[in-house]
């Protein structure tokens, strides 16, 4: 039912016009798409909805925040005044409440919108587990600008952080950078274990325990202890002293209006969508974090929560849903993680995701860092490194296009790329190696 107020009634003017667009959430998807949409459709109307009460900003940076390392000038990537020069409508704090697909309008704060065609980019939410102790003052997680803000706020002497994926990762660096005590502590055997392979993974994990911070594998956290506000942390195995906990242990698409729809879902959990990244009601597309894709390398549709891989889905939404075919290529899962002085990268599947016997690797060590890389038959599959990541471009440009390497090898270099430019280069006699030994 429509709630007739002067606010409804500003919000219908909203859908006048001859197509509107209607985008929910302002990360880097919504933000693409609806500057795709936009520019693809000069006449339609785009408005973007989002509960978020700021304009777009990088979470990919939100540690050096916490540390001090960068202003917070240089978190934010677009200002209000961006989207109106850019005849895109941004209204912020607007929690969508509802939605009715039939009528296609969405419901927020009282007021109603109407549209032509919509674009889900709702996002990801952090997952917090059941632990006891979990609503305790000083617990947090590190995900959003306010997440940021209160850990910046913070003041103690000693944190642990729960996960050791990047972002667990890049939060331990960050406090240990504001001179604090901090312990690392992951329930798999390995740091980054959703990038890395064990030899890679037990060089970073020597890496920050060489710059301080203790790392605790394979332990489960059972309470986060305290009065009011946490003092420690409890393991299977022991208490760290903790004047902060920030929990970073995985994200789960944000899918509420999705199921409110009743648009299908993958198997992954997010919303399925096709190659134009359209749902399974007419008229929605979906892009982001809550969206389901198709993995480049192993073909697998899944989500794949990375910056790149949402910029180009909002791309690919907000053309469509302006009216030009577009189709979106595939994810890549492509991931590269600042430690300290050193950096760290992956692409592709990793040898624990094949079948045992399916996977040949090849591990060189040198004096910058360390390379890995996992073969499925005559092609590259994965590749990692640790320092030096010069190769990394080259190698997965090889690996997308699927080349034979020892044909590659055989051929050499274009002369363009000349050896020393060459990603194989000094690698040959042991690729050909690998790869004719059936």
């Amino acid at each position: 039912m429509s709630v007739k107020s002067p606010e409804n009634e500003a919000a219908r003017e909203i859908s006048m016009g001859s197509n509107v667009i209607a985008v929910v959430g302002n990360g880097i998807a919504g933000d693409q798409a609806a500057i795709a949409a936009k520019r693809t459709n000069p006449d339609s109307r785009v408005v973007m909805l989002t509960a978020e009460p700021y304009p777009l900003y990088s979470a990919c940076v939100l540690a050096d925040y916490v540390s001090g390392e960068i202003p917070r000038s240089r978190v934010f990537l677009r200002s209000e005044g961006d989207y109106a020069r850019a005849g895109i409508e941004l209204l912020l704090s607007r929690n969508v409440a509802s939605w009715s697909p039939p009528d296609r309008l969405l419901h927020f704060d009282g007021r109603e919108l109407s549209y032509d065609g919509l674009i889900l980019a709702t996002g990801s939410r952090p997952l917090v587990p059941p632990i006891p102790g979990v609503e305790r003052s000083g617990v947090f997680a590190l995900k959003s600008f306010e997440d940021a803000q209160r850990l910046r706020a913070v003041r103690g002497r000693s944190a642990v952080v729960v996960g050791a994926g990047p972002v667990g990762m890049e939060a331990a660096i960050a406090f240990r950078r504001l001179g604090w005590s901090v312990a690392l502590v992951e329930l798999m055997d390995r740091v980054l274990p959703r990038m890395l392979d064990m030899p890679l993974a037990g060089s970073v994990r020597k890496q920050f325990e060489a710059m301080g911070v203790p790392v605790y594998l394979g332990e489960r956290v059972e309470e986060i202890a305290g009065d009011a506000r946490v003092r420690a942390v409890h393991t299977d195995r022991r208490t760290l002293p903790a004047d902060v906990v920030v929990l970073v242990i995985g994200m789960r698409p944000r899918i509420d209006l999705a199921r409110e729809g009743d648009l299908l879902l993958g198997p992954a959990g997010g919303i399925q969508t096709d190659a134009h990244m359209a749902t399974s009601f007419s008229g929605v597309w979906a892009c982001g974090d809550c969206a389901e894709s198709r993995d480049l390398i192993s073909g697998e549709n899944g989500l794949y929560m990375l910056w790149n891989n949402a910029k180009l889905q909002g791309e690919t939404a907000g053309a469509n849903a302006a009216g030009f075919p577009k189709c979106y290529p595939g994810s890549l899962n492509l991931t590269t993680v600042k430690l300290f002085d050193r950096a760290v990268a992956s692409v592709g599947v990793r040898a624990a995701d094949l079948p045992e016997g399916e996977s040949k690797v090849l591990h060189r060590r040198s004096l910058d860092g360390e390379l890995w890389l996992v073969f499925r038959g005559n092609g590259i599959a994965g590749v990692q490194a640790l320092g030096n990541l010069d190769r990394v471009g080259g190698l997965t440009t090889l690996m997308l296009k699927g080349r034979n390497i020892a044909e590659t090898i055989r051929r050499g270099p274009k002369a363009s790329e000349g050896w020393a430019l060459w990603p194989l280069h000094g690698l040959e006699k042991d690729l050909l190696r690998l790869t004719e030994d059936r």
